[in-house]
Order: structure tokens, then sequence, then C-alpha cells
């Protein structure tokens, strides 16, 4: 267990290191890759601060199912979005059956970059690692019911598909700002 934990503490800082280089070249597009119950994602790195490890989430009351509860982050608090629920909920979808698919101490949380304005982090199954535009063979315009903050979908060599997810436009919806019930 406390080799998983360092190794986890390794990677944490390598995406860490990774991602403050790709900030500061600023070639073409790049993105945070990352796993979302299934879907592939690529969440812009201009819009994503970090990447934690799920540390324990306290439960807020009378808050929409996707509004997993709060969690101290170096003395900052930060509210905790379930993307993949909170997805399924906007699209009228019923929520993922979590039980047998993943455990949260598997996730990770990624942080919102502070110029979103949003103490906030969500909660994804998987990182899995960084991307530009160079990774993929052929973009695709989003679906026409797709909402307004998925972008372009990309696919890679393997015929995977990767949605984009503009974190700026996804924290000034009305939904991802009603969190009360």
């Amino acid at each position: 267990m406390a080799l998983a934990r360092e190794d986890l503490k390794n990677f944490q800082a390598r995406v860490a290191e990774r991602l403050k280089v790709a900030r500061e070249q600023e070639v073409g597009a790049s993105w945070l890759a990352v796993a979302i119950d299934g879907m592939n994602c690529l969440l812009p790195l201009s819009h994503a601060n970090e990447v934690m490890p799920v540390s324990p989430i306290l439960p807020v009351p009378y808050v929409k199912t996707w509004f997993y509860g709060a969690i101290n982050a170096r003395g900052r608090i930060y509210g905790v979005v379930d993307l993949a629920t909170y997805l399924a909920v906007e699209a009228k979808q019923s929520i993922p059956n979590r039980d047998k698919a993943w455990s949260i101490a598997d996730c990770s949380l990624v942080g919102l970059n502070a110029d979103l304005s949003m103490n906030c982090v969500l909660l994804v199954n998987k990182v899995m690692g960084l991307r530009n535009i160079s990774s993929f063979d052929q973009s695709l315009p989003s679906k026409e019911d797709a909402p307004d903050y998925f972008g372009t979908r990309y696919q890679d060599s393997a015929g995977a598909t990767w949605q984009e997810v503009n974190l700026q436009h996804l924290a000034r919806s009305t939904g991802f700002l009603s969190i009360s019930v």
C-alpha cells in the first residue's frame, strides 16, 4: 500500500511538472486527458490548475447529487463535483452505477484554474496524461445535442474519440452554478 501511494505521489508530481512546462510553452492546443465513466475527455490546460489525490470528502446537505461535498486541500476549501454524474444529469440520463465500475479511492481531483473564480475540483476516474493537437488524427464537430461547454471531438490513431470539455463555459453555466436542491 505504501509503495502504491508513493507511486501515485510520483505520478502526480510528474503530471504537475508537465502541466507547468506545457503551460509555459503555449504551443497550440494542449489538454489534460482524463477518463470520466468510460468517456475520454480533454480538459484545456489553461482551465485546469492541478491534479490531487482524493482526500476525505465532507458531505454537504441540501445539494444536488452531482455535488459530492467539500474538501480541505492545503488550507483551502473546495467544492467537489462528480463530473460524470453532472454530465448524466444535464443530459437527462440515468446516473451511472458506480458500485461495480470504480472506487472513489482510485479517482483523482482536477482543480479549476484560479482565473475561473471557482473554488472547485472535478472528480475524475483516471488522469491519462497530457495531449496536444498532434496526438490526434482527426477532429469532429461536437454533437448537435451536446451542451455548450462541449467543444470539438478528436479521434486518435487507435480510433478512440476524445471530447473536449471547456471548463470556462462549464463553470459559468447555470446548471453548474446551481448546486442546491
